[in-house]
């Protein structure tokens, strides 16, 4: 498997201020000079190989990381022509001309880039930077928020642009892994670097906002065994990490959970608030997986596996158990009833990510692979706006791929 880390960059006066950069070479402000440093306080341990945007702001974000990044004039933000250093809200997200346009790849920046050559640009960085990076290692990108978010829409199977992503905030991480052929979305806008407060992403500033967080570790969790439907209880580092989150979700409706202890468990833990409880949060049924290894079910049912788990969402787990698209719908199914609510939910990780990839309407063809299974205490959030849904965050919490059941 390979990693690769996408980083904005740093604030700048202009982010400040919401007007467009495109290409102008401004740099970080002095927040976004503190933020770079959070950063690097981070990931640090992680960094081996960084390449970055050549332009000041993303180049002077990148020298935390690295004394010697490697710049490209590919990981450059999109090119917005006339619109430099004019209003974001004025000339774009007030403009249902520029939207409708958006919608089949004609608009393009006045004396700037066309969107339809900002994307095949994205792809084709994306391709390069995948085949610099080694297998079982990690690659930091730090690169502009129109480019990541192009990337994670693009990696979700979305071909066509508004694509149901939130802002992206300055220094935020947002990682996708490559297996193969296959590339998954890992983790998206995490910025806990900045704030605590920040794990909930944008919940606290908005009116409703749906949370899913994953429960603890169990023992089943590091022997790498699927649990499913054994109601197995936290381990102690469970119960320990799941500890240190209390008083961090604050001002939901309802905190809802599944019936299971180890998701019950933690949303007890973390807040002293009412919790009710739903089935429809339940871990997915796995059939014949339950209670096997990763390795046992690759030896047992390794065509199901490949198939439900990357190629067809409506493949059964473990041959007769539940598909991605049926643990999808069921959540759907929760939600609808609980409209213009602010929601907590303890859920498992296989019903996370079917939930999320429903919710935003992942193309058919990407719905199995869109997503990696969010790891344990991992926190996503989604804001409902117009009658969609729109990701703002994924698996925030701890860096990388540590998904041990997945993983084994």
């Amino acid at each position: 498997m390979k990693t690769v880390h996408f980083i904005r960059h740093g604030e700048t006066e202009q982010n400040a201020q919401k007007v467009w950069q495109g290409h102008t070479d401004t740099p970080l402000n002095k927040k976004g000079l503190e933020q770079a440093k959070l950063l690097s306080e981070r990931i640090s341990s992680r960094v081996t190989k960084v390449y970055s945007s050549d332009l000041k702001r993303a180049s002077q974000t990148a020298s935390f990381l690295s004394s010697s990044p490697v710049l490209r004039d590919n990981l450059r933000e999109i090119n917005v022509g006339d619109f430099t250093g004019m209003s974001v809200k004025d000339t774009y997200t007030s403009n249902h001309e520029i939207f409708q346009s958006l919608k089949n790849d004609s608009f393009q920046f006045p004396n700037g880039e066309s969107v339809k050559e900002f994307k095949d640009r994205v792809r084709n960085e994306l391709e390069y930077i995948f085949n610099q990076t080694e297998e079982d290692s990690e690659t930091v990108v730090v690169t502009h928020g129109f480019f990541i978010g192009t990337a994670i829409g693009l990696t979700l199977g979305f071909d066509t642009y508004p694509f149901p992503i939130g802002d992206i905030t300055n220094t935020s991480i947002s990682t996708i892994v490559k297996r193969e052929t296959v590339t998954q979305v890992n983790k998206f806008n995490d910025s806990i670097h900045l704030s605590k407060e920040n794990l909930d992403f944008p919940a606290k500033s908005k009116d409703n906002a749906i949370t899913f967080i994953r429960h603890g570790q169990t023992d089943s969790n590091l022997e790498g065994i699927w649990q499913g439907h054994i109601d197995n209880p936290l381990n102690e580092t469970g119960i320990k990490e799941a500890s240190l989150l209390k008083g961090l979700f604050k001002s939901y409706d309802l905190y809802i959970s599944s019936p299971y202890k180890r998701a019950n468990q933690t949303l007890s833990l973390i807040t002293e608030n009412n919790i009710e409880i739903s089935d429809e949060l339940t871990e997915m049924n796995l059939g014949q997986w339950e209670g096997l290894t990763t390795s046992e079910i690759l030896n047992k049912y390794q065509e199901n596996f490949i198939e439900a788990l990357f190629i067809n969402h409506k493949t059964k787990y473990g041959i007769d158990g539940e598909s991605i698209h049926e643990a999808g719908k069921r959540v759907e199914n929760l939600i609808s009833d609980l409209e213009k609510k602010k929601l907590l939910m303890a859920s498992h990780g296989g019903t996370i990510k079917s939930a999320i990839t429903n919710l935003i309407k992942s193309p058919d063809s990407k719905a199995a692979s869109a997503f990696t299974i969010p790891n344990n205490l991992g926190v996503s959030c989604l804001v409902p706006k117009d009658n969609k849904y729109f990701l703002w965050s994924y698996n925030v919490g701890k860096i990388g791929y540590e998904n041990i059941s997945y993983n084994k």
